[in-house]
């Protein structure tokens, strides 16, 4: 299933047209509830699993904050997709170079199609994109890990990815086409990440549904919310609730935090996610680190207050001795007048 889940991904590493292919990327797999039962897929200590839940099947894109190891590879293989397009760019420039010498000198064949001076490739100017685009991890519709129902009789459908330990950010409810084209939007102007531990099971729930966002969030995201108000269901709270299937493994909640902006890696719609309380906010396009910022203010209060240092006033020392000089004016003053003779 692996080899399955990494062809889906090499199909949407085409999206942007000439791309290079892609080889380093995020090993993941699609675990099902099936499987595990019998055996034939299991939670490994090594790796790390993403729950997602909903009332319908879904779809959508995390991606992987990169690490030292994660770099190096992408440097490496800049370094080689570099040199091969450098090599490129010489063997058309001294073909540009050479047509352009027949041309000056009359040796030009008729009908030859001139050509063009290429761009120069530079270390500064060549990219191979980013490398978050490289580390990218979805899930769904298919291959659904459990689909059961839930106390109220709705159905609902759960997915579990295992993929490699680290940071993941939310990126948007994108379907790959297999064709290499995308659909929907993504979260490119803010979003929320979280860390996904080894031989955790970390529980988004169905978050990524938006089914918690109220009216007052959902106006920071969209224009035309209230207009589509009477067809919404009420917001409710994130339902963290798992398949029994998971009951022997240690499942905890996602921990979110805000997320920066991204690029807009496959030219489809963007958006933001609405604020999430205690998480994410916005001032404007600003992105509020929520938990970030209160963690600061915390840290401000509980800081002790600078000690006032007091230098010892001279006032008491002056008014002395303006007093001691004010009594030796007097009574050189009063020894002057006993000298002075009285006059006739």
């Amino acid at each position: 299933m692996i080899a399955r889940m990494m062809t889906a991904a090499a199909v949407s590493a085409l999206l942007l047209g000439a791309a290079p292919a892609i080889a380093q990327e995020v090993e993941r797999d699609a675990i099902e509830a099936k499987n595990l039962e019998k055996g034939k897929q299991s939670i490994s200590a090594e790796r790390a699993y993403i729950f997602i839940s909903g009332p319908a099947r879904s779809n959508g894109l995390f991606y992987k904050t990169p690490t030292e190891e994660d770099l190096a590879l992408f440097q490496e293989e800049w370094e080689e997709e570099y040199a091969d397009a450098r090599k490129k760019y010489e063997r058309k420039l001294e073909d540009y170079l050479r047509q352009q010498k027949d041309l000056s000198e009359g040796r030009m064949p008729p009908g030859t199609r001139q050509l063009e001076k290429p761009d120069e490739v530079t270390r500064e100017t060549f990219s191979i994109g980013p490398v978050e685009r490289r580390l990218t991890v979805g899930w769904g519709p298919m291959y659904v890990f459990d689909k059961d129902k839930d106390e109220s009789g709705e159905k609902t459908f759960s997915y579990l990815m295992e993929v490699d330990p680290g940071e993941y950010t939310y990126y948007g409810a994108i379907f790959m086409n297999p064709n290499g084209s995308a659909m929907g939007t993504c979260m490119c102007m803010g979003s929320v990440k979280f860390e996904a531990k080894a031989g955790v099971v970390t529980n988004l729930g169905d978050f990524t549904t938006l089914r918690w966002v109220d009216d007052e969030a959902g106006r920071q995201v969209d224009v035309n919310w209230d207009e589509l108000a009477d067809k919404r269901d009420p917001a409710r709270p994130v339902d963290y609730s798992v398949p029994a299937a998971l009951a022997d493994y240690e499942v905890v909640r996602a921990d979110l935090r805000a997320a920066g902006k991204v690029d807009n890696w496959y030219g489809i719609m963007i958006s933001r996610l609405p604020p999430v309380d205690g998480v994410l906010a916005y001032e404007r396009d600003r992105i509020v680190d929520v938990k970030e910022k209160s963690r600061m203010q915390a840290q401000a209060a509980a800081r002790p207050s600078p000690i006032a240092v007091s230098t010892p006033s001279t006032a008491p020392a002056q008014a002395a001795a303006q007093e001691d000089g004010d009594t030796n004016a007097s009574s050189e003053t009063a020894t002057a007048s006993e000298q002075e003779p009285a006059a006739n």
